[in-house]
C-alpha cells in the first residue's frame, strides 16, 4: 500500500505543480470597459460577441505564439494603473504619450513608438458620390454646408460637430451608406477598414474617398515594466507577430463589425 500511496501523492504534487506553472505562465491583458467600436466592442466587464477587432487580434496572435492569455475589462485609468503596478501584464488600446511610459512599455524604434508594430490605426475617412463637392484640407471644411452620416457610437460625430458640420447618426455602417445611396446625406464618415470591407459585400453606386483622412492615429498594446524585465523576448515576439499578421487578419474579420455594435 505504501508504494501506491507514494505514487498517488507524487501524482497529486505533479498535477499541482503543473497547475501552478500554467497559472504562472498565463498572460493577463487589460482593456477599457467602455466601447471603442469596432476595436473594443460592448461595455462592462464581460467580453462582447464579437468582442472587437483588437481583442480578436490579440487572441489570434497569442494562439499563433502558443501563449495562454486572459482578458480583464476595467475603467480606462484603472487599466493603466493596474499595468503600472504589475497587476496586468499588458494593456491596449493606447496612443503614444510620453507621460504614459511610466505605466508601460511601447514597441519602440529609434527612440520613437514603432507604428509598424501598432495594434490598430484609428482613422476615419469620408465617402461621397463623385458629383458631391467637399473641400477638406485635413483641418477644416471650406464652403461645405451639407450633411454627413456617421455611426452614433463613433468619436468622429463630436469632432465633425465641432467643425460646424450637421451629422445624421446611423446605427451601423450599413445604415449610414443606405442614407448616402438614398441621397439623404452628402457623405459618410466611417472607419476605413470597416467601410471598405462592407462595400465589397454589396453592389453600390460609384463612390470616392475624400483625402486627406478626417483623422488617423496609431494605437498600441503596452506591456508592463515588470513583464518586460522578466519576459522581454515574449513581448518582442508578440509585437513582431502583430506587425506581421495585423492587416491580413483584420481585413478578414472586419465584415463582422459592419452591422453595428452588439447589445451591451
Amino acid at each position: 500500500m505504501r508504494p501506491l500511496l507514494t505514487i498517488f501523492c507524487t501524482a497529486i504534487l505533479t498535477m499541482s505543480s503543473l497547475a501552478q506553472a500554467d497559472e504562472a505562465g498565463l498572460i493577463t491583458f487589460g482593456f477599457n470597459d467602455a466601447s471603442a467600436y469596432p476595436y473594443l466592442a460592448g461595455t462592462g466587464t464581460e467580453l462582447a460577441s464579437p468582442p472587437g477587432l483588437s481583442v480578436e487580434l490579440v487572441q489570434y496572435v497569442a494562439d499563433r505564439l502558443d501563449l495562454p492569455i486572459r482578458f480583464e475589462r476595467q475603467p480606462g485609468m484603472r487599466v493603466l494603473h493596474s499595468l503600472r503596478v504589475g497587476k496586468l501584464d499588458g494593456a491596449f488600446l493606447f496612443s503614444y504619450r510620453k507621460a504614459r511610459e511610466e505605466f508601460g512599455v511601447y514597441p519602440m524604434s529609434d527612440g520613437k513608438p514603432d507604428a509598424n508594430q501598432r495594434l490598430a490605426t484609428l482613422g476615419y475617412t469620408l465617402y461621397k458620390r463623385p458629383k458631391t463637392r467637399i473641400n477638406w484640407d485635413g483641418k477644416k471644411f471650406t464652403g461645405f454646408t451639407g450633411r454627413i452620416a456617421a455611426n452614433l457610437n463613433y468619436s468622429i460625430v463630436a469632432d465633425l460637430r465641432k467643425l460646424g458640420i450637421t451629422v445624421t447618426e446611423g446605427r451601423s455602417t450599413a445604415q449610414s451608406f443606405r442614407m448616402l445611396f438614398a441621397d439623404r446625406v452628402d457623405a459618410v464618415a466611417d472607419q476605413e477598414t470597416i467601410a471598405d470591407s462592407y462595400l465589397t459585400t454589396i453592389d453600390h453606386p460609384m463612390l470616392e474617398k475624400v483625402t486627406p483622412p478626417l483623422s488617423k492615429k496609431a494605437y498600441f498594446l503596452l506591456f508592463s515594466h515588470q513583464f518586460m524585465h522578466e519576459h522581454a523576448d515574449i513581448a518582442r515576439q508578440f509585437w513582431s507577430e502583430i506587425a506581421r499578421t495585423r492587416d491580413r487578419f483584420t481585413d478578414r474579420i472586419a465584415y463582422r463589425y459592419a452591422n453595428g455594435s452588439p447589445a451591451d
